[in-house]
């Protein structure tokens, strides 16, 4: 996996003072109350939570506003260095993390979960959760069997480190596979600017941005309506499924 952690540090640590921004979703503030639901209230002695694959910690923040206590952790150095900023964070890969077993009541992971390796990364969730601890797991999904296999492609060009493509149905099982029982997943639709994001992803190349843009707008017609793929001033956009899922550590 070395390789692999090394291009996504290189990715990444290009990307810190631009990631907030780099889309709607990163603040969007339905998708960040989404997270808190999934969490719920801390209590005192049951607090702790982990931010993994934290980026400039986002999700931590808002739940820090909550009274929980997070730690980060980002195979990116740049980024844990910003996200200490705001609570501690750690440099390391989720795949191997340097946390005692049954240190966290909560984990929460954000669209990072296609470019780790689902087996170890799951394993370490498991083993730093403590027994019945919450593991919330949010990734962009498609919305149905309409758009799922141009959504595919989509995501396939999109991210150049991408291990896996999930649907909601593949991460359930996922983490049903290594000792998590699935309490409730919440869908949420995030309106994007297809041009916006791919302005903001430096790694791409100019050619991979038209190969995107053209594979979005020129979508076959399921893809289009399900999406609500829309053309207005050049600029092409559509929505995002959103699926927060919420897990127990058996």
């Amino acid at each position: 996996m070395k390789e692999h952690h090394d291009n996504l540090k290189k990715q990444f640590s290009i990307r810190v003072d631009t990631f907030e921004k780099a889309a709607n979703w990163m603040l969007d503030p339905s998708l960040l109350e989404a997270h808190l639901r999934a969490a719920g209230e801390p209590s005192e002695g049951s607090d702790k939570c982990l931010d993994l694959c934290c980026g400039t910690g986002i999700v931590g923040r808002a739940l820090k506003q909550k009274g929980w206590q997070p730690t980060g952790i980002d195979v990116t150095r740049e980024m844990a260095e910003r996200c200490s900023d705001f609570f501690p964070a750690v440099t390391g890969s989720i795949e191997s993390m340097p946390f005692e077993d049954a240190s966290f009541d909560l984990a929460v992971l954000r669209q990072s979960f296609m470019l780790v390796d689902e087996k170890a990364a799951l394993s370490e969730i498991r083993r730093v959760l403590k027994k019945n601890g919450v593991f919330i797991l949010s990734q962009s999904v498609p919305f149905s069997r309409r758009d799922n296999e141009h959504y595919r492609k989509v995501q396939i060009k999109r991210h150049i480190n991408i291990l896996r493509y999930y649907t909601a149905d593949d991460l359930i099982a996922e983490c049903e596979k290594h000792g998590f029982r699935t309490t409730g997943t919440e869908y949420l639709r995030v309106r994007e600017s297809v041009n916006h994001w791919l302005d903001s992803a430096p790694e791409l190349s100019e050619n991979i941005r038209e190969e995107i843009l053209s594979l979005i707008s020129g979508a076959p017609e399921n893809y289009l309506s399900e999406r609500n793929v829309e053309i207005s001033g050049g600029k092409v956009f559509e929505d995002w499924n959103w699926a927060v899922m919420k897990f127990r550590a058996e």
